[in-house]
């Protein structure tokens, strides 16, 4: 480890101020600057000891501050506070080793100077780019959601996927660090960002351009026709979580979902959406969901409701039901990634002694492949709640050929923290990475709907109890998806192949 505490604590400041670049408080520009300081202690480093020590504080510094709503979450929970203090502590350690690995094999593989930045910014990218694939994890270190305020940079995303903005912001980073010690060979790298970011700019503000052109032929009826729209309902009940299993409150939480319902429409709905675990009562897998049902009936529309359900094999999953207007279910979705500690419970006969279980901590996740469902929007995949976090699910789902996304969540649990903003905000880039639309409905919020190009185009914010009427063009402005939903992850495999062909030279060098 560095022998001194002045560099493990300017780490620690570095992944910190980054995590201020997010939404909230969403301050983007910090991140184009704020790794600078890990850089220059990295690249002083004299052992990986040292780099992994400096990669961790970091990788701490940016979870502990980003994610300090689970001390929250948990207090809510009436968890006490020195085990809240501990599972906040832990999860920030525990998510900073992938900071500390890639320490570790930047300060390894990283050749001659003049290319350190590029090979520093590839090993962060494949190895965020690999660690999607196990748990638990909670993804919220890809840094191009740094930049979500910028519309015209995130569009890269559907050409390169998630990882590629975040690979010029490290690079800007890297060779900041560079010219702040005036080294000539600063120049060039600088002039290489400029020159990525500004072919990103160009790519993007195309892209916004093809957008206004589709808003404005979606928006003016054509020889007095007009353009066909989905009519959704999401259904927002705003639901105390910590009020939601107890049965004292069932009747009431009742009467939220039939006032929501039957307030005036124009219109009848073509879909209703309800939000994750919406019912506040088991469903036995294969029969009809009470209330959801009666809706769909007296509506004559489809629903899709999240529920917990039972299934015949006696396991519980949270699964998401597509109810037809006959009031019976049309499609069933399991959900695929489980939140730790949530859901499910890693070292569960530990946790068990410590209380931190919450009532629906023993669920078991859904196969990764499953039925696409059929709804008014088209061939729809549907995702729950943290599942969002994980782009390669609904790259998957895309590119199976689903047309639109419709998220259900509960982020009741985090009440008024950072936590419902950061979960929302990543439904931008999934739209944007696979061009469909997003629809989200949560318990508590923020609910919306979300374009190809990342615009929020309508929503109900957070807390606010009521019923969003809304409507997604029928018309499909990308029917071939984009690169990113056809090819996958290519610029997160490139990244690996070249870090995975330095390590062949670097052995072959040292055999030699």
């Amino acid at each position: 480890m560095p022998r001194q505490l002045g560099p493990i604590l300017l780490c620690f400041f570095s992944g910190a101020l980054t995590a201020l670049s997010l939404p909230k408080p969403g301050l983007c520009l910090l991140a184009w600057i704020s790794l600078a300081p890990l850089f220059g202690v990295w690249f002083r480093c004299a052992s990986w000891r040292s780099a992994l020590a400096a990669g961790l504080a970091a990788g701490a510094g940016f979870h502990g501050v980003l994610l300090h709503w689970i001390y929250q979450t948990c207090i809510f929970a009436r968890i006490p506070a020195p085990v809240a203090v501990g599972a906040l502590v832990s999860l920030a350690l525990f998510l900073g080793l992938n900071w500390g690995l890639i320490g570790v094999l930047g300060w390894w593989l990283a050749p001659s100077r003049a290319l350190r930045p590029w090979v520093w910014a590839a090993v962060w990218t494949s190895v965020t780019a690999a660690s999607v694939w196990w748990t638990p994890r909670l993804t919220v270190d890809l840094l191009s959601y740094t930049q979500f305020q910028f519309p015209s940079l995130i569009q890269v995303g559907a050409l390169a996927g998630p990882h590629a903005l975040g690979f010029i912001v490290l690079a800007a980073n890297a060779v900041l660090r560079d010219a702040w010690e005036e080294e000539g060979r600063s120049v060039v790298n600088a002039a290489a960002v400029l020159a990525l970011l500004a072919g990103v700019w160009v790519y993007g503000s195309f892209e916004l351009v093809r957008r206004e052109e589709f808003l404005r032929r979606t928006a003016s009826p054509s020889a007095g026709n007009a353009p066909p729209k989905v009519r959704l309902e999401l259904v927002q009940p705003a639901i105390d979580q910590y009020r939601k299993w107890d049965e004292r409150f069932e009747s009431e939480i009742k009467a939220v979902y039939e006032d929501l319902l039957s307030r005036p429409r124009t219109v009848k709905p073509d879909l209703v959406v309800w939000p994750e675990s919406a019912l506040p009562w088991m469903v036995d897998e294969g029969t009809e969901p009470p209330l959801v049902s009666d809706w769909a009936r007296k509506l004559g529309a489809p629903q899709i409701v999240g529920v917990v359900s039972q299934g015949l094999d006696g396991l519980r999953r949270c699964s998401a039901l597509l109810v037809g207007a006959d009031g019976r279910v049309a499609g069933t979705y399991h959900k695929r990634q489980l939140v730790p500690f949530g859901e499910w419970v890693p070292f569960k006969f530990l946790a068990d002694h410590i209380g931190i279980l919450n009532q629906m901590g023993d669920l078991v996740p859904g196969q990764a492949r499953q039925d696409l469902l059929r709804t008014p929007l088209g061939t729809t995949a549907v995702g729950i709640c943290y599942e969002a976090t994980f782009p390669r699910w609904n790259r998957a789902d895309v590119g199976r050929g689903a047309v639109a996304v419709v998220n259900v969540t509960n982020d009741g649990w985090y009440k008024d923290t950072w936590g419902p903003h950061l979960h929302f905000g990543s439904n931008f880039f999934r739209a944007i990475e696979n061009r469909v639309s997003v629809v989200r409905c949560g318990n508590t919020g923020i609910s919306g709907v979300i374009d190809p190009w990342g615009f929020v185009t309508a929503s109900l914010a957070l807390n606010e109890r009521g019923r969003l009427d809304a409507e997604v063009p029928l018309e499909d402005p990308f029917p071939r998806r984009s690169p990113y939903s056809r090819f996958g992850d290519w610029f997160g495999a490139c990244c690996s192949a070249l870090v995975l062909a330095l390590a062949g030279l670097r052995l072959a060098s040292r055999k030699a």
